[in-house]
This record gives structure tokens, C-alpha cells and sequence, in this order.
């Protein structure tokens, strides 16, 4: 089954004239080796012979106006004629978590399956959790090793001296149907960073919405690191200041990392000089943590829930669909919980027999449940999970 890629971009073989192209955007959006010597390592890695003599097996992707969005070179195994295989693939940073990359593979799929394949085989480095869950979220199995590292099986001297390599395998069989894939390890990761909703205050059981969803994850097969990062009274600003600080030392880089983001109500909170953050303002610090996270970490946010204050709450609903319509152009999943919760009487009686702000369990449970469903399909896609860079989370991270 091949995948349809986004409108404006459009699919070709390429030709011995677009290597120093590839070699070009390589440069660009492979940060890890800068300089003469990465250039060199690239160019070793993608010698001439691949845009001349396997150039049907091979993919570009372009927008309109010609710049590249993405490649795959790939070649049919001349000495295992049932093997296909995937030497080079590589997407513009901009264009992940759009499904560009696993719509490449699949029409790799396809084109090996029509040239009579019955399985499709590439590497990837250890430690590159982020690669991994991708194949293995499209179907590809692990192939046994003889050493582990960060709980996968890795090929010792696969490459070289020193140079392991995991490797994975896909069967291609029955190509018309979309391939469940495997029951797989996950190192999952994922930092909420918030305010008192966020930190569970009021329940007394302790486990807040962020807890329930790490439990639930837990029941189905999905072993979560939850790292709770609520603070009873940060605004919008205090959030923003220290969401590096506070994120990027819990994510390594052998895991699957992720953020989600959940404030506003205190923004929205009179101290008697006025709002402590303008709602222009709050939305200014949304859009400035986006736009500093993104290029790390796939996000998703869950809009400010209401808080039992009717002038506050009416402020609040106001501001939840600015949120809103700043995750939309960022491409950033967007929960929005105001309006359902407000028409829970459980909710707001939570609020009235608690400490006036916060609800209690019955209302986490509500929380959790609409929180749920968007989260665990945000968790379950793996282009998601490939957005960003772990090089540059690393760089960015060596800042803090």
C-alpha cells in the first residue's frame, strides 16, 4: 500500500546529477559530523554509483519549486535475489511528522515486491532510539545479535572494527493489507510540564490526570517514564523559562522523547495589579515555546481546564481557543477540555467541596478520560515520535 505524501511535494527517481544535491541537504539536515570531515564520511557513504546504477530502486522527493524534502536510496540484492534493501534515507526537518519518510518506505515496499522480494533489510546505529521505533512502528523486526545495548540486539563489527549496527528485517507479504507491527520494547519518555492541574493538586489519590494516563499506558503493554513537572501557581512565562532546564535532562538520547504542555489558568488569575499574563502575552509565550521544542521534541498540549471562578473561567475559555489555534499552525495535537468539563457537575462540585480551584479524584477521572484517546493515537505514531532531531536536542541540551 503506498502512502499518498502531502500536497505540494512531488516523487521521482533520481539521476546522476542529483548527488551533489543529496550530498548538500545532508549537510543541512544531518548536524551530527559538521565540516570537511562529515562531508567526507557522507560522501563515502553515497558514492556516484548509487545515482547511476541504482537509480530505479531510488526515491526524491520535491516540492513545486524543485527544492529537495527528501530521498531514499535503496538497491535489490544482486547476490540474494529475495532481498531488497534501504541504504540511505533522509528527510527535511520540517517535513517530519507528516508521514514523508514512511510513505518513501512503502513505495520501496511496494517496488520490491513487484520485482519479485519477499523481504526488505537495513541498519541503524545503537542508541538511535528514534530510528528504531520508526521500523519497528512500520513493521520491521530486530534481527538477533551478540551484544545488547539500551535493551536492543545489536550486530557486533557490523560495519567494521568497533562500527555495531542493528538490523532489521521486513517480511513483504501481502502487500495489499497494512502490516500490523510487532509487539516491541519501547523506552518512552515523556516530560508534562505544567501547572497545579498538571502536579494532580486536589486529588487524594495522588495520581493526578498524568498519572492516570501512565497507568493506563501501563495496561495496555506500554511501559511509560512519566516525569510530572507541574507547579502550583507558573504561569505561562515560568513555564516557558525553565522547560529546557527541567525536560531535556530527563530525555536522553537513547529513548523516545516527548513533551506535553497543559497551563493558562493562572495567566488568567487576577493578583491585583491586573491578569498576572496578558492573554496577548500568554499566547506570545506559547508561541515561543513551541518554536524553541519543536525542533527537539514531538508536542502536544491539553488546553487549561475551568476552575470553578465564573470571570476567571470566561477569561480562560477566551484564551483556550487562542491555544488552540497556536497548535493548529504549529501542527501540534490540541486538547480541548474546557467545554466538556464545564458540563460536568462532578467537575465543579470537586471544585466547590475542595479547596475552590481544584477538583478531586471523580474529576481527574473525568480529565483523564478526554485526555486519553488523543494522546495514546499521538503516542501510537511513530512519524511523531521521529520529529525533531537528537542531534539537536543534544546541542540544545549542552546549552542548559
Amino acid at each position: 500500500m503506498v502512502r499518498e505524501l502531502p500536497a505540494g511535494l512531488v516523487v521521482r527517481h533520481p539521476n546522476s546529477d542529483d548527488q551533489q544535491r543529496v550530498l548538500a541537504v545532508m549537510d543541512a539536515w544531518w548536524m551530527g559530523s559538521p565540516g570537511d570531515a562529515g562531508s567526507l564520511r557522507r560522501l563515502l557513504l553515497l558514492p556516484r554509483l548509487f545515482f547511476q546504477h541504482f537509480t530505479a530502486s531510488s526515491y526524491l522527493v520535491e516540492h513545486e519549486d524543485g527544492r529537495l524534502a527528501a530521498f531514499l536510496i535503496g538497491f535489490l540484492s544482486q547476490s540474494h535475489p529475495e532481498v531488497a534493501y534501504i541504504h540511505v534515507v533522509g528527510v527535511d526537518p520540517s517535513l517530519r511528522r507528516r508521514g514523508v519518510g514512511a510513505g518513501l518506505y512503502h513505495r520501496f515496499f511496494q517496488l520490491a515486491a513487484t520485482r519479485g522480494c519477499s523481504r526488505v533489510q537495513c541498519i541503524t546505529s545503537p542508541g538511535n532510539a528514534a530510528s528504531t521505533a520508526f521500523h519497528t512502528g512500520i513493521g520491521f523486526q530486530i534481527e538477533p545479535g551478540d551484544l545488547v545495548i539500551n535493551g536492543v540486539a545489536v550486530q557486533r563489527d557490523h560495519e567494521g572494527p568497533g562500527l555495531h549496527r542493528v538490523a532489521f528485517t521486513r517480511t513483504l507479504t501481502n502487500q495489499t493489507s497494512p502490516v500490523r507491527p510487532p509487539v516491541i520494547i519501547r523506552d518512552v519518555r515523556v516530560c508534562f510540564l505544567g501547572d497545579s492541574f498538571t502536579a494532580g493538586v486536589g486529588d487524594p489519590t495522588h495520581l493526578g490526570w498524568v498519572g492516570r494516563l501512565a497507568a493506563r499506558a501501563e495496561n495496555r503493554g506500554l511501559h511509560l517514564t512519566a516525569y510530572n513537572l507541574g507547579i502550583r501557581m507558573d504561569t505561562s512565562a515560568e513555564i516557558r523559562a525553565r522547560w529546557k532546564h527541567e525536560c531535556l535532562l530527563r530525555l536522553p538520547e537513547a529513548s523516545e522523547a516527548r513533551l506535553v504542555l497543559s497551563f493558562g489558568v493562572n495567566d488568567m488569575t487576577q493578583d491585583g495589579q491586573g491578569l498576572r499574563v496578558p492573554p496577548d502575552r500568554s499566547v506570545a509565550n506559547l508561541t515561543a515555546l513551541l518554536a524553541e521544542a519543536l525542533p527537539v521534541l514531538p508536542v502536544l498540549m491539553v488546553g487549561p481546564p475551568p476552575s470553578g471562578d465564573p470571570g476567571r473561567d470566561e477569561r480562560v475559555a477566551a484564551l483556550n481557543e487562542q491555544y488552540a489555534g497556536v497548535c493548529a499552525a504549529n501542527d501540534v495535537p490540541y486538547v480541548n477540555v474546557f467545554a466538556a468539563l464545564q458540563e460536568q457537575p462532578s467537575w465543579q462540585q470537586g471544585i466547590a467541596d475542595g479547596d475552590g480551584a481544584h477538583p478531586a479524584a471523580a474529576g481527574y477521572e473525568q480529565l483523564t478520560n478526554l485526555v486519553f484517546d488523543p494522546w495514546w493515537r499521538w503516542l501510537e505514531d511513530f512519524d511523531a515520535g521521529l520529529s525533531g532531531s537528537v542531534v539537536a536536542r543534544w546541542a540544545l541540551r549542552a546549552t542548559v
